[in-house]
């Protein structure tokens, strides 16, 4: 396992073009930034580790030909993990994030933006094991012809977990009748004294919007781009650093259509 020790203010970049086993630990009330890039065909396993009121902005950006991946996020005592998802490649993957909030007081933020034009499954789940933890994930994807998108989205509050909040929306934008969407949101709640929700939208595109963009001398693939940008250009600016911000919007205007 290749172990990597985030101290307060430190920016991480790992660019990973092989299969590899990741340990990440974050130290105790600092703030730190995790960029992870991966390429080519590969199996990725990541463990997180953040301890208390350790705060960590981290994206995990996507450029497969095939990626099976795992991460396992463990957050201590007032810790606070945002999480960011980026999928914009053509390649097939098989993702799983677990998050546990052990200590009272932990946060998760999730976002994540996914382009489909092929086979991507995605499994979430956020366990609440501690009081006054919060959870909020919010998921968007867009979904070519042909593509087959699947994610099953779980917030679980144990017994005990009182005090806590579980929240989760998804949106998915389908461009074409040849395809698969299903998104499937569970709550799973043993503790009365909480607030959990969940909303989940799959829409085709607005026929009239689309005509509107036209009729203002736009192509059909630049209006289709400039309506499903929106969707995955908020994953590009999540980190603090411009020229990632740059080189990521780049990449998402040549999937839409706009470069």
């Amino acid at each position: 396992m290749e172990k990597v020790t985030l101290t307060n203010h430190s920016f991480e970049k790992i660019y990973a073009h092989e299969s590899k086993e990741l340990g990440i630990y974050v130290e105790k009330n600092a703030e730190a930034s995790l960029y992870i890039a991966t390429s080519s065909r590969i199996d990725l396993k990541c463990t997180v580790t953040l301890e208390e009121n350790a705060h960590l902005k981290a994206l995990f950006w996507n450029e497969c030909e095939a990626l099976n991946s795992e991460c396992v996020v463990i957050a201590k005592k007032d810790a606070k993990m945002e999480l960011n998802l980026g999928e914009i490649n053509s390649g097939e993957v098989q993702s799983v994030q677990k998050i546990y909030l052990q200590g009272e007081g932990s946060v998760l933020q999730l976002r994540s933006a996914v382009a489909v034009s092929d086979k991507k499954h995605f499994e979430i789940e956020c366990v609440h094991e501690a009081p006054y933890t919060e959870s909020n994930m919010e998921n968007y994807a867009v979904v070519y012809e042909k593509g087959n998108f699947k994610m099953n989205d779980t917030g679980k509050i144990v017994k005990n977990a009182y005090g806590s909040n579980s929240h989760q929306s998804s949106r998915a934008l389908v461009l074409s009748e040849d395809q698969v969407c299903e998104i499937t949101p569970i709550l799973l709640i043993d503790e009365n004294d909480v607030q959990a929700s969940h909303a989940t939208t799959i829409g085709q595109i607005d026929e009239n919007q689309l005509y509107y963009l036209q009729t203002r001398g736009l192509t059909k693939t630049q209006a289709l781009g400039l309506i499903t940008v929106g969707y995955l250009m908020p994953i590009a600016s999540v980190l603090d650093d411009e020229a990632l911000k740059e080189e990521l919007t780049s990449k998402i205007e040549k999937k839409v259509g706009l470069s």
